[in-house]
């Protein structure tokens, strides 16, 4: 098998391949008899007939077709092991000659992209010295006071923050819309869960009202309800009011905060978790602009079948998600309001932003010389383990497959740390 490489340009690699006689000699018996098995001759069992009369059953194209696809994995594995090829996308592969003595076979293969790297030590971006107020602390009580509240039945009228439970059915016109009903429903006023202004036109009615309300849909709806008027007949149940536990010891002792038994204990906890949140934020939102900042000096070339590839997986990462809730992808934009184009328009712009994003610092990771050792792999292992009560041997047993990502998230990481320290 003899493989000449060509380079192209947009970091595109050609190896036209030729394969030798006798390979594709074999290649076409073992076509043949492979298909042979399934070719069925009156009088004989399937498989089982004499080749002259199988021969005659069989189209030649298919052989043909069979014998270049069990030779093309090899031959892609190759160039790959012993040619060094990177590929970045699914390569395209073309039959440029083919006849009984041989066969030429072209691969178009993208590669890794070609970064040629701006500045990215000591730039200036600007760190974010985070601060976390009472405010914050008591907000945070606060929401875990909300979490634990009991639900209590009341005489009075609906206020914001109760919940009540009500049956309703939703007109336009005279036309009942499809989704607008519901009976015995739970809603928290306040929530905005609901259409704007359905939730503020139950505040101050009372169990066992029925009326009606009005509200329009949103421009921004699906496309049978935006920018209509609605009637909605409502029926109330019940109102309930939420009743907060004390702020006590008893309460703290009850959230079962391991080492946290009184409420100084449990604010030092909520302002270091605060904290340990905003930080992180704060990295995030650098990096971010740093990332930008780095790739708006530097020249980066990534072919459009790189961005296709991570547009498409996008896109099916979509459709599975919106399936598992019932929805095709077409009814969720119809439910946002937006096209597929714009749709696809915005998985693009996110999809050259992450290339981009990682070709940077897989390139500056290149340049520092920073990779991880297998000491380090172990460390991050054996961590794990400590986190979930597991051994290390379990560990590795549970992420066998994932081992060679965990190892360059694990470098991405690192290359993160340094860019982070490098920068201001």
């Amino acid at each position: 098998m003899e493989r000449k490489i060509t380079k192209l340009e947009h970091s595109h690699v050609q190896v036209d391949v030729e394969i030798d006689e006798a390979a594709w000699k074999k290649a076409k018996e073992d076509a043949f008899k492979k298909l042979a098995e399934n070719v069925t001759v009156d009088g004989f069992r399937k498989g089982k007939a004499p080749m002259n009369l199988v021969k005659g059953k069989i189209d030649q194209v298919k052989v043909l077709d069979e014998a270049i696809n069990s030779l093309l994995p090899n031959v892609y594995k190759a160039i790959i092991e012993e040619d060094g090829v990177k590929p970045y996308a699914r390569p395209k592969v073309d039959v440029t000659e083919i006849s009984d003595t041989g066969l030429k076979v072209r691969f178009t293969i993208v590669t890794e992209p070609e970064v040629e790297l701006g500045a990215y030590k000591g730039l200036e971006i600007g760190k974010e010295e985070v601060t976390v107020t009472d405010e914050d602390v008591d907000n945070a009580i606060a929401a875990l006071r909300s979490s634990s509240a009991s639900l209590v039945l009341k005489e009075g009228e609906v206020k914001v923050g109760d919940t009540v439970v009500m049956d309703y059915t939703g007109k336009i016109g005279e036309e009942v819309f499809e989704g607008g009903s519901a009976t015995n429903y739970e809603l928290e006023i306040g929530s905005h869960s609901f259409v704007p202004g359905f939730e503020e036109a139950l505040v101050g009615h009372k169990a066992g009202e029925t009326f009606d309300i009005k509200v329009t849909f949103p421009h921004e709806y699906a496309e049978h309800l935006k920018d209509k008027e609605a009637t909605f007949t409502i029926t109330l149940h019940e109102v309930k009011e939420k009743v907060l536990p004390e702020l006590n010891e008893e309460f703290v002792k009850e959230l079962k905060i391991p080492n946290v038994n009184t409420l100084e204990e449990l604010r030092a906890v909520k302002k270091e978790e605060i904290r340990s949140g905003k930080e992180n934020a704060a990295r995030q939102e650098y990096l971010r602009k740093l990332y930008a900042k780095i790739a708006e000096g530097s020249k980066i070339d990534i072919p459009e079948e790189i961005i296709e590839s991570q547009v498409e997986s996008a896109k099916q990462d979509m459709i599975n998600r919106m399936s598992q809730s019932g929805l095709t992808l077409e009814q969720y934009l119809q439910y946002v309001g937006q096209s597929e184009e714009d749709f696809v328009k915005v998985l693009k712009e996110n999809a050259i932003k992450d290339i981009t994003n990682y070709l940077v610092i897989n390139k500056v990771g290149e340049v520092e010389k920073i990779e991880v050792t297998d000491e380090e792999v172990e460390f991050e292992l054996a961590k794990l383990g400590e986190q979930y009560n597991m051994t290390i041997e379990q560990v590795k047993e549970a992420l066998k497959e994932q081992l060679l990502e965990f190892r360059g998230n694990l470098r991405m990481r690192r290359i993160e740390e340094f860019l982070f320290d490098e920068n201001k």
